[in-house]
């Protein structure tokens, strides 16, 4: 029962603002973009840039000090981030005792709404072509020192064509375990130990999304594994066999883009 009535108080707590609030004196709600685990994200209108649309990220207040120290983290990191396809980091300030950070707002279509609104279907070029663009950005993060540990479909936005990588919330110096709490299983440790193999473990399940686009499964048929599901070269195999490090995985993303135009070559070549 006192489990139940601290799970009330913390949905209580952290349940989002009504559109039309105000924040920061210039930053006026919208509309609610989606919580995630240290903070909730608002579309506002900026009503001293124009009416210009911004994102608002404020900590969550059931995650007190730790949200306010992981939002001041991402602030910081995107600060150094400055490259055209990631959100630039406008400013940090206080409402109402919680912090908030602004940022550029992306207006595009996420990889998720993409495949799963839209039913759009990638092919196995297309989403080898559709990854390397994407790890540009993932190894321009890795040069600054710094890993993402959140790509997923929900945090890779197409704008105009052009793909942005998104939300840095867990996004962390390459090496730093500084508060890292203990891993619950093998996944979470491949995806969370800041090390670019974890943001290259990440790519090679955003490559299974965009390739499993086009699968049709028979309902007759048992549910199998993805090298059983899939039709792919065997070039494009050994590299999601590598990225899921079920095989040795690559050292950092420059190798692992070396490995990914190999295949390309190979299959416009075929």
């Amino acid at each position: 029962m006192l489990q139940y009535f601290r799970n009330v108080y913390t949905s209580w707590i952290d349940y989002p603002l009504r559109e039309g609030r105000l924040l920061g004196g210039r930053y006026m709600v919208e509309r609610f973009l989606g919580m995630g685990s240290y903070g909730l994200t608002y579309l506002c209108r900026d009503s001293r840039e124009a009416g210009a649309d911004v994102v608002v990220k404020m900590a969550k207040p059931s995650k007190k000090e730790l949200g306010r120290r992981l939002l001041q983290r991402e602030h910081e990191i995107l600060q150094v981030l400055r490259h055209p396809c990631i959100p630039e980091a406008r400013q940090l300030f206080e409402e109402s005792g919680r912090l908030c950070l602004v940022t550029e707002y992306i207006a595009g279509e996420t990889v998720e709404d993409l495949i799963f609104r839209e039913e759009r279907r990638f092919t196995q070029e297309v989403s080898l072509r559709f990854v390397r663009e994407l790890l540009e950005i993932v190894a321009f993060v890795h040069r600054q020192g710094y890993v993402h540990l959140d790509v997923r479909i929900p945090n890779v936005m197409v704008r105009g064509g052009e793909i942005h990588l998104i939300d840095f919330g867990l996004a962390r110096r390459i090496g730093d375990t500084e508060g890292l709490e203990p891993f619950e299983n093998d996944e979470m440790r491949r995806r969370r130990t800041p090390v670019v193999q974890s943001d290259l473990y990440a790519a090679g399940h955003f490559l299974l999304f965009l390739l499993y686009s086009t699968y049709r499964a028979d309902e007759n048929s048992p549910e199998a594994g993805w090298e059983e599901e899939l039709t792919v070269s065997d070039g494009t195999r050994t590299l999601l066999r590598r990225l899921l490090q079920e095989e040795p995985p690559y050292a950092d993303t420059v190798s692992c883009m070396a490995g990914l135009d190999r295949v390309l070559e190979t299959l416009h070549g075929s």
